[in-house]
């Protein structure tokens, strides 16, 4: 039985992604992972799917141009530093700040609760740079919970950030802004 499922690490392997963003990738589309004991996993709970489902997912990953020859390996290191305002029409002040790989894609999951949610800036950043980035942008702010703050004056958030990230090195970081 346990040959039967490949672990979304030995799938993430197969796509030439790492766990999380194979994951993502699997979910998005439609494939639901179970908790499974593989082999792979040394017959460890871990999340999994049917050999049948891997190979269908390998097939779609191929049919969208990505090969076993030419794997991309996602740079999960860098992405984006963002400010967000979560509910502008209702209080400007609240401010989200945060790293993701894909900020379009972060904006909208914030958008599934605050519809209104929007953009304020975003830079070129290393995830070991979000807690730095935080800490300078957010200075003086009411942490209100996680990564949101309360601020006095949400024109003065990408002015901070630019600060900030003008002596942090230069970053090419290739995704959507």
């Amino acid at each position: 039985m346990m040959d039967e499922y490949v672990s979304l690490k030995e799938l993430a392997n197969r796509l030439g992604m790492n766990r999380s963003h194979a994951r993502r990738y699997v979910l998005r589309l439609g494939f639901k992972p179970v908790k499974q004991r593989t082999v792979g996993s040394g017959n460890q709970l871990s999340l999994s799917v049917t050999r049948g489902e891997a190979d269908e997912i390998v097939q779609r990953r191929e049919e969208q141009g990505f090969s076993h020859l030419s794997r991309v390996v996602v740079d999960n290191e860098s992405g984006w530093f963002y400010a967000i305002q979560l509910v502008p029409d209702l209080d400007p002040r609240r401010i989200k700040l945060g790293f993701a790989a894909d900020v379009g894609d972060r904006l909208n999951q914030h958008r599934t609760a605050a519809p209104t949610a929007r953009l304020l800036k975003s830079w070129a950043c290393r995830r070991t740079w979000e807690a730095a980035a935080i800490d300078s942008i957010a200075r003086g702010f009411r942490r209100i919970g996680g990564e949101v703050f309360e601020c006095s004056e949400p024109s003065e958030v990408p002015g901070r950030g630019d600060a900030f990230f003008a002596v942090m090195p230069s970053l090419e970081v290739e995704n959507s802004r």
